[in-house]
């Protein structure tokens, strides 16, 4: 094994940039395609105009979450200004929020605490009108608890008096405490950042990570074609091992680089995407390594010209890693066709399993390779 590995240091030399080039393109890559999809998510938010006439506590707040709500670019203007800038359609919509807000919720008044303005080009208009709704909702259902308390109070003669402010500020809290009519999006064993943040990364950082690193180990591993090429096998025949021993022992070293190369990518990750792991995604790494290495280095028997090899390949590392769940959830296919889950070696790395059918089946198809060769060496 020694000598193996000596001989493969040697033509590793002769193409160590290549190399490390190779092994680092699934972390270089992922950074780079998250951080410009984050930028251009962020360049598409919905631009919504956004009118204050209400200098009020209440219509304060509500400003504060309208700017915070995900996928929306709010800029406030003045109304004459923002109609202008709705009429050249570079608002989507504008909404007002009226002169005496906060006095109407507190008379129970839910009529004209919003107006809206659109166009026929407004084309998010109705997600954007329920979200904005809901906090006018939270507001109005506040006050409704407050009259409700007062009215309790009064009825039942309680010695302490709470004013309405008291009492909407402190079914505020409670709403914030308990998670009320909250929802947080995130992906699977994925982190969610304690301070809050204006977006939403609608990408998974490690099935990016997957797919890259998919594709990447097919591509090195044209090294099983090319030591397949007569000119080269022809003195290996010197060896004291056979050629399936030899492949089979190189298959290990490169299985050792690429987990070596998998932990400081996957460190790197962690640290400049904020995302979690544990010794269960840990060793659910190891497993996805050594699944789709088996899978590169047995497909790759089946070229003789790394050309066609890298054409084939280049598909099914896509179709792999979409039905796996690399780009887009596939919870709801997942339901309905359960047998999806066992179609990509993907889907199994992302949801932190240490088995699955594919390692299963790549080693019985591994010990096949090997049994039959050693029985034509015999």
């Amino acid at each position: 094994m020694i000598a193996i590995l000596k001989t493969r240091i040697l033509h590793w030399r002769k193409q160590g940039f290549s190399l490390i080039c190779w092994l680092l393109l699934p972390l270089l890559a992922t950074t780079i395609f998250i951080t410009i999809a984050d930028k251009w998510q962020e360049d598409t938010k919905i631009p919504v105009g956004l009118v204050v006439k209400d200098n009020s506590i209440m219509a304060d707040t509500l400003t504060k979450a309208i700017e915070a709500t995900p996928l929306i670019r709010v800029e406030k203007w003045s109304e004459d200004v923002a109609l202008v800038k709705l009429e050249q359609h570079e608002l989507d919509s504008v909404f007002v929020i009226e002169e005496g807000y906060q006095e109407s919720i507190k008379d129970n008044s839910r009529n004209q605490l919003l107006t809206a303005y659109i166009s026929d080009m407004s084309l998010a208009y109705t997600p954007v009108k329920e979200a904005i709704a809901s906090y006018a909702q939270q507001d109005a259902g506040s006050s409704r608890a407050a009259h409700i308390v007062r009215q309790m109070i009064q009825h039942y003669n309680v010695e302490r008096n709470w004013t309405w402010d008291e009492i909407v500020m402190t079914s505020n809290q409670i709403r914030e405490d308990e998670s009320l009519l909250h929802s947080s999006f995130s992906f699977h064993n994925q982190t969610v950042p304690v301070q809050e943040e204006n977006s939403i990364s609608l990408w998974n950082v490690w099935g990016i990570w997957s797919f890259f690193s998919l594709l990447t180990t097919f591509f090195l591993f044209d090294w099983v074609i090319k030591e397949k090429q007569s000119s080269i096998r022809i003195r290996l025949s010197f060896l004291k091992m056979s050629f399936k021993d030899y492949l089979l022992r190189n298959w290990i070293v490169y299985l050792i680089l690429f987990m070596l190369f998998d932990f400081l990518n996957i460190g790197i990750l962690v640290h400049y995407f904020d995302q979690s792991i544990n010794i269960q995604q840990v060793l659910a790494l190891i497993s996805y390594r050594i699944t789709i290495s088996m899978a590169a280095f047995l497909f790759a028997q089946c070229f003789r010209v790394p050309f066609y090899y890298v054409v084939v390949v280049i598909p099914i590392t896509i179709l792999l890693s979409v039905i796996g769940g690399a780009f887009i959830p596939i919870e709801g296919l997942v339901r309905n066709m359960p047998w999806v889950i066992h179609l990509s070696p993907v889907h199994t790395f992302l949801e932190g399993k240490l088995v699955s059918s594919w390692l299963i089946l790549l080693l019985v198809v591994l010990f096949i390779w090997y049994w039959r060769k050693e029985k034509v060496y015999a």
